[in-house]
């Protein structure tokens, strides 16, 4: 396996589970600044309701703070959802152009069909979001017609709330008698096949790798790419054993929950997931995100020490996995023309996986190199333990490696 290159592969998966001591360096200060923030929102918002009452200013001004909150909101929904909005908007704009010269001014008050857009739009991306919690992991696990019906659902719901909030702000309910049934049918034609098209265009890009779909359409990995990157290599302890213990379709099904699972904390700590290589996963970052790497390796203990109870209830099985950390130079080039795939080559991905295995030699679960640790902030580094060089099989020069202390 080290021989060949890693193929990014979106038929494969793997499993990444984390060692369970949980993290109590931050976990209580993480939870304290989440109770203060609500405390403090809370506060915030009934200033302005005391005010009123005992008279210190007017109802009429203390909307102000509450329009300034909404304005706050709407800006942050822009900023942490602007991939989703440009798609969004991207697919309705030439429907509405076709149906503006096809139909002519079928919209008369622009304003309408603005506000319903855009209240639309917030309904999908409630909906992107929830797929990322818990329940959205629930629901991915359901039987595909399940989800389709889900999905329906879903979708009714925002269109009828969309449009009764708009006839509702504009107060222009009377009017919806009045207007031609065919002008329903298109509005109603276009709000099902944005959001359809939407999702279909991300599980192309998202199967891809969203950093790395406008380098497939240049053509960018027809030629190899070198680049610098931190490559985190996990690989599940016991494997075989675990596949010898279920069926088929509840291996598969634990596998994919897994994946599901990881992913969103990769996700949120900026980590380029590239490789699925049977049961391991390499994901890299670049070398000014060493800090993120090591973030994602905490956040996903924490996160699998939580459900991991689950998962033995449901599969009765606790897997973990070893993970190994090195830096350096590494080699991207595509692969393949009808199916697209990604070949990482070099020997900071091979020495990753090395250190990743050294892992059952040394009783580890996380290995890092010195590579790594040179581009950490004195907040990981406090954290790292040495173990000294250490010589990793394929290369001539000994590796300084570190673990993380097990109270960590």
């Amino acid at each position: 396996m080290m021989g060949s290159p890693h193929i990014l592969n979106p038929e494969l998966f793997c499993i990444f589970p984390i060692p369970p001591p949980p993290n109590p360096c931050y976990t209580p200060l993480m939870s304290t600044n989440k109770t203060l923030l609500i405390i403090g929102l809370i506060v915030l918002n009934m200033l302005p309701l005391v005010g009123a009452h005992f008279e210190f200013w007017s109802w009429h001004s203390g909307l102000y703070l509450y329009w300034a909150e909404c304005a706050l909101l709407g800006a942050s929904i822009f900023f942490a959802f602007t991939k989703h909005l440009f798609v969004f908007f991207l697919l309705l704009l030439p429907a509405v152009l076709i149906v503006y010269f096809t139909e002519g001014n079928l919209w008369g008050d622009l304003k309408t069909p603005v506000t319903f857009w855009c209240t639309y739009s917030l309904f999908w991306l409630a909906y992107f979001e929830l797929k990322n919690t818990r329940f959205g992991t629930r629901i991915h696990r359901l039987h595909p017609i399940k989800q389709f019906i889900i999905y329906l659902i879903v979708m009714s719901l925002s269109i009828a709330v969309s449009f009764a909030a708009t006839m509702t702000i504009y107060n222009e309910w009377d009017l919806v008698p009045k207007v031609p049934p065919h002008i329903y049918h298109v509005f109603l034609a276009i709000a099902v096949a944005i959001p359809t098209l939407m999702i279909g265009l991300f599980k192309i890009i998202h199967m891809i790798g969203a950093r790395h779909f406008v380098h497939f359409l240049l053509g960018t990995y027809h030629r190899p790419v070198e680049k610098s990157r931190v490559v985190l290599f996990l690989d599940m302890v016991g494997s075989t054993k675990m596949a010898e213990k279920l069926e088929p379709k509840e291996g598969m099904r634990l596998i994919a929950s897994f994946i599901f699972d990881a992913s969103v904390i990769i996700r949120q700590h900026g980590g380029d997931i590239l490789n699925y290589t049977g049961d391991g996963l390499v994901v890299v970052w670049p070398l000014g995100q060493a800090d993120k790497a090591m973030g994602c390796v905490y956040a996903m203990r924490r996160r699998f020490d939580k459900i991991r109870p689950s998962y033995q209830k449901e599969f009765g099985i606790k897997p973990y996995f070893r993970m190994g950390l090195h830096a350096g130079r590494v080699v991207i080039s595509q692969i393949g023309e009808e199916k697209l795939f990604l070949g990482l080559y070099g020997d900071t991905v091979n020495t990753a996986a090395r250190l990743e295995a050294m892992n059952k030699e040394l009783d580890t679960r996380v290995l890092v190199s010195g590579s790594v640790a040179q581009w950490l902030s004195p907040r990981w580094t406090a954290r790292l333990e040495s173990k000294g060089l250490q010589e990793i099989r394929g290369r001539e020069e000994m590796v300084e490696v570190y673990t993380l202390r097990v109270t960590d």
